[in-house]
């Protein structure tokens, strides 16, 4: 039972991670004292949203920051501003990836840790303190604003969201766990009262519709159990709000698109995700993460000879001077797990190689690519090679739990799953 809870608690996470993986904006304003933007207010974050999602970071900065001296009193320019230094940081760590986190891994010195000793990831200083003295300053803004009209539902929404953020934080980056279910907790209370203030808040179902999903997902045991603490949700009523946000175009209906590609292919609807993912590559050619991501749909659709040809149009274009050139590493390790469900080991294994040589590859995503080697040359019986892989791991700084699994490769060939 203690696996199935653990189990329970990173769907969770992994809620609030990509619930906060994009900024959010209400499209409204209201009479009287409110927290709700201006129109003026608006167009900036739209332009800087827009830059965002073509993974042009420094333009983002720019709006943002013109945000944050023209309201220095709202919470909405140093939210963006964190949120945008943190999602770089994930983009340079190749952790902007949806199918890393479906990876158990990433977990590892989770399961019977305990909250008071949680120690987590080391991060890098400069973007640490960047990020946690902005939001910082946006957590004192808005809870001013709440302060001084607690039935504003833009002054609510606006907490929730730094609460949600500081828990994907936790989560993606310093992978502290227990810290980011007590911050989340407290961004989908938030946004649940936002909803009681304003039902058409149709930007706040984002976070409330993924909690009930995720926990309408869980295992009977793990829901009976933590029904008992009165934490109860939907999976059906919650693809419901998510796509409400859709039917409104609510501010954040990309940030629900996001979302429903991961959830659409977790119901095994590969189709649907795919039909978004095509929108998206349209809409934001710059971000070929869209494109990796439909590569990996294809494949989970079996469609080989496309599956060959998108990954294989990345790892062109990456030749030349596009964003996709700096990550040479996270294409060959995304296209080397697409032919490991096709089975082609060998080839497989190749692309794990080349993905850890590359020139630029980043050191975590390389020792991950050197483990997977080494188990993708047990799966083509290549035992002598796979012990040479696991044995490089080890020389190797360790990510995750890359060294318990190289030891237990030593020990005896992987197998499957």
């Amino acid at each position: 039972m203690q696996s199935r809870i653990s189990s329970a608690l990173v769907a969770i996470i992994l809620m609030f991670l990509t619930s906060a993986t994009f900024g959010q904006m209400p499209a409204k304003s209201e009479a009287g004292p409110t927290a709700a933007p201006t129109k003026e207010m608006i167009e900036l974050r739209q332009v800087g949203y827009a830059a965002n999602y073509n993974l042009d970071y420094a333009t983002a900065r720019v709006k943002f920051e013109e945000i944050r001296k023209r309201w220095p009193q709202h919470p909405a320019g140093d939210l963006y501003l964190a949120n945008i230094i943190w999602l770089e940081h994930l983009y340079k760590l190749r952790r902007l990836q949806t199918g890393l986190y479906q990876n158990e891994s990433f977990y590892a010195g989770f399961e019977g840790s305990k909250e008071n000793s949680e120690q987590g990831d080391s991060v890098e200083a400069k973007v640490d303190r960047e990020f946690r003295a902005l939001m910082a300053a946006a957590k004192t803004k808005a809870l001013t604003l709440v302060n001084a009209n607690r039935t504003d539902p833009f002054a609510k929404y606006y907490l929730g969201a730094i609460y949600s953020i500081l828990a994907a934080y936790e989560a993606s980056t310093a992978r502290k766990f227990w810290s980011a279910m007590r911050n989340g907790s407290k961004g989908i209370e938030a946004h649940q009262q936002v909803l009681k203030l304003k039902p058409d808040f149709y930007d706040a179902y984002l976070s409330v519709g993924l909690y009930d999903y995720v926990i309408g997902n869980l295992p009977f045991p793990v829901k009976a159990l933590i029904a008992m603490g009165g934490v109860r949700g939907n999976k059906e009523r919650g693809i419901k709000q998510l796509n409400s946000i859709l039917e409104h175009e609510a501010d954040n209906a990309d940030d629900a698109r996001v979302m429903l590609i991961g959830i659409y292919q977790n119901e095994n609807k590969p189709e649907a995700a795919l039909a978004i993912l095509k929108d998206f590559t349209t809409r934001y050619p710059n971000n070929f993460l869209f494109r990796l991501e439909m590569a990996s749909v294809l494949a989970q659709l079996n469609r080989k000879e496309e599956t060959i040809a998108a990954f294989e149009s990345l790892i062109k274009e990456a030749g030349t001077n596009s964003p996709a050139a700096k990550s040479m590493d996270l294409i060959r390790f995304q296209y080397a797990e697409a032919l490991v469900k096709q089975n082609q080991f060998e080839k497989a294994a190749a692309q794990f190689i080349n993905a850890s040589k590359e020139t630029n590859a980043e050191p975590g995503l390389a020792t991950m690519a050197v483990l997977r080697a080494g188990q993708v040359y047990d799966l083509a019986e290549q035992r002598d090679e796979a012990i040479a892989q696991y044995k490089m791991v080890l020389s190797r700084p360790n990510v995750y739990d890359s060294r318990e699994q190289a030891q237990k490769g030593l020990k005896q060939p992987f197998k499957k799953a």
